[in-house]
């Protein structure tokens, strides 16, 4: 799936977000893996976020990786990595 050219992120947050319940406000469908990491999937992308040493309910740092570029007959014409950018700012502007 992940390949050493899948466009990645860090995240640094300057205070701890529940990262599945922002993603379930913004609509976004998750499987959680384990207490530190989740898939997530976004525009038909698939995105590995990863939380250590925080878990996923209450996490400062996150690192983002595209496992999965859309599907081109859903795709809205952004690169992976301006699909992650966005990915990334729907976790950093919900601080709630």
């Amino acid at each position: 799936m992940s390949d050493s050219a899948s466009p990645r992120a860090s995240v640094s947050l300057s205070e701890p977000i529940d990262v599945p319940a922002v993603l379930n406000r913004a609509g976004v469908d998750y499987v959680g893996v384990h207490d530190h990491r989740l898939l997530a999937i976004y525009h038909t992308g698939i995105f590995n976020v990863v939380t250590e040493p925080e878990p996923v309910a209450n996490a400062r740092t996150l690192e983002i990786e595209c496992w999965e570029a859309p599907l081109p007959s859903r795709g809205d014409q952004r690169s992976p990595q301006e699909l992650l950018d966005d990915f990334a700012a729907v976790l950093e502007r919900d601080k709630a």
